[in-house]
């Protein structure tokens, strides 16, 4: 295997031959290519570069068309034509030139790094300029403010506010008997822990497939390794909901409040103010206890209050008790 170095050196140069050689050869790019300038990025411009990273060429296109303000003003509160799509991507394999590309509007991505959005964000962090006619994107690149503190420190609190609403979302699902829903709220909970990790030290988290290993690479990352593998060992408590309704003995919600505790920990490590603070879990208990884990843990702003069982019967479990009684139907007039 070559040395990291290397493969990111090789990397490159393909994909300036492939720029140069190929890319700006094709339609539409054939005549008109100071309209266009050429970032590479995708993992091999990462730390997370290995001898399967790809040559993934993101195309800016200057002026934005009205096709995509059309979009923008249908569609005002997601991001269109500027973050790095999940589709829409062309492959080219005509050897020595194997990449993919896909063009994006230069104006759309800068409003979406201007709001901080984290894979725009990462591609400004990390990509690297092939193309620039104009040096607009050499500009842009100087200019944004990446290292500023006051964004990062707005992005953890919005993340660790997601993250609490999240574990509320997972209690829910967990006494409905929603496996397939408890498996979604576990990989954002663990999306928005992990996200936090990068932003304590001024970084934009990554695409989604490279944030696990590369979270727990991290200064705060080690501090969460062991409650987080431990809420993932868990996993096969799913079968049976985590053991119990009862949010105080189960052992995945359980986990999921020590992964919590420690994230606080590093929080309060960092010097920045918890809001809520609490002992969010108690150990595993005997189910002879009554008290609720939530009762202590005062929620943040926009946050939902997790169900508790109800007091006087035992919590009936979804997926191997059969309703004792029939569910009556809701008249007209009912709520």
């Amino acid at each position: 295997m070559y040395a990291l170095g290397s493969l990111r050196q090789d990397l490159l140069t393909a994909a300036r031959a492939a720029v140069r050689d190929d890319l700006l050869r094709r339609a539409p790019f054939l005549g008109h290519a100071r309209s266009y300038g050429v970032v590479l990025g995708g993992s091999g411009v990462t730390e997370d570069i290995d001898e399967y990273s790809g040559c993934d060429l993101m195309i800016f296109r200057f002026g934005r068309g009205e096709k995509a303000k059309r979009a923008a003003e249908a569609r005002p509160g997601r991001v269109t034509g500027g973050a790095v799509p999940a589709r829409g991507w062309t492959n080219v394999r005509r050897p020595p030139h194997l990449y993919r590309y896909t063009v994006l509007d230069f104006e759309s991505f800068a409003d979406t790094v201007a709001r901080g959005d984290d894979e725009a964000l990462h591609l400004l962090r990390h990509g690297q300029l092939l193309h620039d006619p104009h040096g607009r994107l050499r500009q842009f690149w100087d200019q944004s403010h990446i290292d500023d503190g006051a964004l990062w420190r707005r992005k953890l609190a919005q993340r660790y506010r997601a993250f609490r609403q999240r574990r509320a979302s997972l209690a829910w699902s967990l006494r409905r008997g929603q496996p397939v829903q408890v498996l979604d709220n576990l990989r954002l909970l663990l999306e928005h822990a992990l996200s936090v990790c990068y932003y304590l030290e001024g970084r934009p988290a990554p695409p989604r497939k490279w944030i696990f290993r590369g979270g727990l690479r991290t200064a705060a990352g080690r501090s969460l390794r062991e409650p987080m593998l431990e809420l993932l060992s868990s996993l096969g408590d799913l079968a049976m909901l985590g053991g119990s309704l009862n949010l105080h003995y189960n052992r995945i919600y359980q986990r999921v409040c020590r992964l919590q505790d420690a994230l606080e920990g590093v929080l309060i490590h960092a010097g920045l103010p918890v809001p809520g603070l609490a002992a969010h879990a108690a150990p595993l208990q005997t189910p002879s206890a009554s008290a609720s884990p939530l009762d202590a843990s005062p929620l943040d702003e926009g946050e939902s209050r997790a169900p508790r069982a109800r007091s006087g019967r035992r919590a009936r479990h979804p997926l191997t008790e059969p309703a004792l009684e029939a569910p009556q139907p809701v008249s007209d007039g009912g709520a």
